[in-house]
Formats: structure tokens, sequence, C-alpha cells
């Protein structure tokens, strides 16, 4: 009777929605392009480019993706003003190198043009990286110092 019980209640909460399982996630993702795709791409000169390097076995790069990129403010923020390239620091170790990057997550930050503006290395929460994101999109950077920023927000 316990048994019949119990398989009653697993079977209930795997077929009755629960909403705290998808708490979090999003239905929009990041249209992230390759690194060749965004060379080959005529790109939108107004956007500015967001570079991570990550890597298969990185821990901190899968939980940036299933928690950072998975928020639904992060992927539209992203995929509305920047041009999102993700690169495999071990399948283009070269491309790694360029930018100097030593490990892994490292999110890099360019210019249209392909300039150089700032880096993020490590793991960021999305609730810290949509203020770096419009810091860097809104130019501030420019004006003035990233702490001057947010406390102006």
């Amino acid at each position: 009777m316990k048994r019949i019980i119990c398989l009653s209640v697993a079977l209930c909460y795997i077929i009755w929605p629960n909403p705290f399982l998808f708490a979090g996630t999003s239905t929009e993702s990041i249209n992230w392009l390759s690194f060749d795709q965004a060379q080959k791409n005529g790109q939108d000169l107004s956007k500015k480019f967001l570079l991570y390097f990550y890597t298969d076995w990185c821990g901190y790069c899968r939980k940036l993706e299933k928690e950072t990129f998975a928020d639904a403010s992060v992927a539209a923020y992203i995929n509305s003003h920047f041009i999102p390239v993700r690169i495999n620091s071990e399948r283009l170790p070269k491309v790694a190198a360029r930018y100097g990057v030593g490990g892994v997550p490292d999110l890099r930050f360019l210019t249209p043009k392909g300039e150089n503006i700032a880096r993020w290395p490590g793991y960021i929460e999305a609730g810290k990286l949509l203020p770096l994101l419009e810091y860097i999109q809104t130019d501030n950077y420019l004006k003035m110092g990233y702490s001057e920023f947010l406390k102006k927000q």
C-alpha cells in the first residue's frame, strides 16, 4: 500500500506542472555567432562585439550559460545591442592568444571596428552583467569609470 501511494505521489509530481521547475529560464536565447561567422558576415557597424571565450570542460562556463546567459533580460539585451560571438578557446587557441585569454570564462567587449573596450574574466551573475552591458553599450565607459556609473544607477 505504501508503495502505491509513493508511486502515485511521484507520478502526480511528474505529470502535474511544477511552476518552480522552470523558474528563471528563458524562452529567448542568445543568437551566438561562431568566430568564422562573425568575420564573414557583414556586421552592423553600430553594434559592439561581445566575445565569450569558453571550453567544454569549464564548470563556470556551463554555469554562465545555464544561469546568466539563460536569463531572459540578459539574452534580450545582448541580442538587441551586441554582436555575440562564442569562441571555444581550445578549438581556436590562436584567437584566444590574440586576445590574451588565460582562463575561461572570459568576456571581451570590442568596438564595431574590433578595438578593445573592456573584459570580464570569470563568472558573472545576470544581475551584475546587465549594468555592465548597459555601461558598455551606452558608451559611458568613455565618460566615467564603472563604479561611478553604478553609483548613478
